[in-house]
């Protein structure tokens, strides 16, 4: 049996919330007739025992309204009787598995609040059904606990007895449980309270959420390489969730192993070899840095660019995607926690992810998803260099560069009151904008065989080169989804093709469909301008007085070559 004692403190809370809400007196009692909770007016008026036979009335009949109090039959013997404060009262069995658990008691002492229940006594009755039934599973939840815990505990233990790289996921792609190799593998986050997303690429999670048996692909990214097994999890015919193992590579067939990032931006582009120039620069500056530009530029290539070409490269690079975490995680996942600090907070507490990126890097992709109010904690421990965990009054200082990234227009937000003004400066010291793959075409052909490669290998085809009308197509297509959105189309076009060259049949039929060669005439213009004035420039000299020789040099004033670097973003 329930004891409703055990539970006494929630319960309070739970009938002073409802009081506050219906303007109405609550009280509770357990099979035995004791008050467990009641709200201070109705403990004013009755005290804190009750006549027996009434409670006893209502755990056989179910429920009870009592229009007349101290003057019904059930009334007799009250020490009440013929002078109750009550002037209506209506009474509701708290079950349990069709079990009684206790008693619920809805009242007034007023005539206003006896004519209002009187009026509407069976939305009355439904209120109180249902606040009984939100009682019961509140005390299921509560006495099941310990018997929740325990099931977890075993599963964890049972995942790292069996020695495999074991995780599981619920339906959405939160991480549930995972074996201790999986967390030394990816222990750049917390994995009980992360989203597989952050650990793999969207078209590996998209695979998995898709497939209804079980099944397995061979995938290799910056953090893994080797064999990923999917067994969908049902319960009531449903998929509720996925049991995942990763058996990594000994050797792999493709893999950056200890990546130079830098190296890894593939350009031919005088605007992205600026930005390779400018990371060398800021690599071991401490200053904050904000990345904007388009999904797929490779945004946070260029972080990790930043942060293993500086003297921070061997402590963690923490990644974060600011849009991945529900928005009442997001405290306890960037700053931690203390035991006890909230209902379900595990034992010894929680470390952060700025803690953990301590001595690092970290990495908040998509800053713009970040809530206001902790727009305002964010910003403090950017000032501070200082976190301080849920629960705690001890600030812990840390040592942490922060890099953010986002493809909306921050400087919007703050005009709408979304994004804190005084945040964005201090995240904006040194800004870094990405060009689009449409305005940097001549990357296109070099990106295609960079990819080609890749996938050739990954997938053992012997496939060397694309035809010339598959590269006119990929050359006159506008890139919406930039460099992600071209891997994909050659890995699908190598995952297609039959010959020893990417033909046009082998495309995704959507690209074709999509590639015009007016729009491209006019972006190699744009392209070749940009170009030009650069390489002027760069041949005078970037000060003010080699403007004035490049501007001479162009044939333009310098007052325009101002305008146009200011229009290109170079200055």
């Amino acid at each position: 049996m329930i004891e409703l004692t055990r539970i006494k403190s929630p319960l309070e809370n739970i009938i002073i919330s409802l009081s506050n809400i219906t303007n109405m007196e609550f009280a509770i009692f357990d099979t035995k007739s004791h008050l467990i909770s009641c709200t201070p007016l109705y403990l004013k008026h009755k005290g804190k025992k009750v006549y027996r036979p009434s409670i006893e009335e209502v755990l056989y009949q179910g429920n009870v309204i009592v229009n007349k109090p101290g003057y019904m039959k059930s009334c007799i013997g009250c020490r009440f009787a013929n002078n109750c404060p009550s002037t209506i009262e209506i009474l509701n069995c708290i079950k349990l598995n069709n079990s009684v658990i206790g008693v619920i008691s809805l009242t007034s002492f007023s005539k206003r609040g006896h004519d209002l229940i009187q009026n509407n006594i069976k939305n009355y009755v439904d209120i109180l059904g249902n606040i009984s039934k939100l009682i019961s599973m509140f005390a299921f939840n509560e006495f099941h606990k310990d018997e929740y815990n325990l099931c977890n505990a075993t599963i964890d233990e049972i995942i790292n007895i069996n020695g495999s790289d074991l995780l599981i996921v619920d339906k959405d792609g939160r991480i549930t449980h995972c074996s201790f190799d999986i967390q030394q593998m990816f222990s750049f986050c917390d994995l009980y309270s992360s989203s597989i997303n952050q650990i793999l690429s969207e078209n590996i999670t998209s695979w998995i959420f898709n497939s209804k048996t079980k099944c397995k692909k061979y995938v290799t990214n910056d953090t893994f390489s080797g064999t990923i097994f999917s067994n969908p999890i049902f319960v009531d015919d449903k998929i509720s969730g996925f049991i995942i193992r990763l058996k990594s590579d000994i050797t792999p067939k493709y893999s950056p192993s200890q990546p130079d990032y830098l190296d890894n931006i593939i350009t031919n582009d005088s605007r992205m070899n600026k930005i390779k120039e400018k990371v060398l620069k800021i690599a071991n500056s401490p200053s904050s840095v904000l990345i904007t530009g388009e999904t797929g530029t490779g945004k946070e290539l260029i972080a990790k660019a930043i942060h293993y070409s500086s003297n921070r490269k061997d402590n963690p690079f923490v990644p974060i995607n600011c849009a991945n975490i529900p928005e009442t995680l997001f405290e306890s996942e960037l700053f931690g926690y203390e035991e006890g600090a909230f209902t379900g907070a595990k034992k010894g507490g929680k470390i952060g992810l700025f803690e953990l990126a301590n001595g690092g890097t970290i990495f908040l992709d998509e800053i713009g998803e970040l809530p206001m109010y902790l727009q305002a904690k964010l910003l403090r421990v950017l000032q501070d260099n200082t976190i301080q965990r849920l629960g705690s009054i001890q600030p812990i200082p840390i040592d942490v560069r922060t890099i953010a990234a986002t493809n909306q227009n921050i400087e919007e937000m703050i005009v709408k009151n979304e994004f804190r003004d005084d945040l964005y400066y201090r995240l904006n010291v040194i800004p870094i904008e990405i060009p689009p793959l449409r305005d940097r075409m001549g990357d296109v052909e070099l990106l295609s065989y960079h990819f080609l490669k890749k996938y050739s290998i990954l997938l053992n085809k012997k496939i060397d080169s694309i035809s010339n009308e598959c590269m006119e197509i990929l050359n006159n297509y506008n890139w919406p989804g930039n460099i992600r959105e071209l891997e994909n189309a050659i890995e699908y076009a190598v995952n297609m093709e039959e010959k020893s060259f990417i033909s046009k049949e082998s495309l995704p039929k959507n690209l074709v469909k999509n590639s015009y060669k007016s729009s491209n005439i006019q972006k190699k213009i744009v392209n070749e301008k940009y170009n030009l004035i650069v390489k002027t420039l760069d041949k005078n000299g970037w000060d003010v007085e080699g403007k004035k020789l490049a501007a001479e040099e162009l044939g333009i004033s310098l007052r325009t070559l101002y305008r146009r670097l200011n229009d290109m973003g170079l200055i």
